[in-house]
C-alpha cells in the first residue's frame, strides 16, 4: 500500500511540476514576442519622458522662485517707483 501512495503521490507531483512550468514557458514566450517587448519599451520611453517633463517643470519653477526672492533682495526701498 505505501508504495502505491508514494508512486500516485510522485505521478501527482510530476504532473503539478510539468504544468507549472509549460504555464511558466508559456508566459514567459508571450513576455519575449517582438510586440511584447516593443510595447514595453514604449511604455518605459514614455514614462521616462514624462519624469523628465515633471523634473524639467519643477526645476523651472525653483528657478524662477528663487530669481524672485533675489530681486526682492537687490530692490532697495525707493527703487520701486521706476
Amino acid at each position: 500500500m505505501r508504495r502505491v501512495f508514494w508512486m500516485l503521490f510522485g505521478i501527482g507531483m510530476g504532473a503539478a511540476v510539468g504544468v507549472g512550468v509549460m504555464r511558466w514557458t508559456r508566459r514567459t514566450a508571450e513576455q519575449l514576442t517582438p510586440a511584447s517587448v516593443s510595447q514595453r519599451a514604449f511604455g518605459f520611453a514614455r514614462d521616462w519622458r514624462e519624469r523628465l517633463a515633471d523634473a524639467l517643470d519643477e526645476g523651472r519653477a525653483a528657478m524662477a522662485e528663487r530669481e524672485a526672492e533675489l530681486r526682492a533682495q537687490l530692490v532697495e526701498p525707493g527703487d520701486e517707483a521706476r
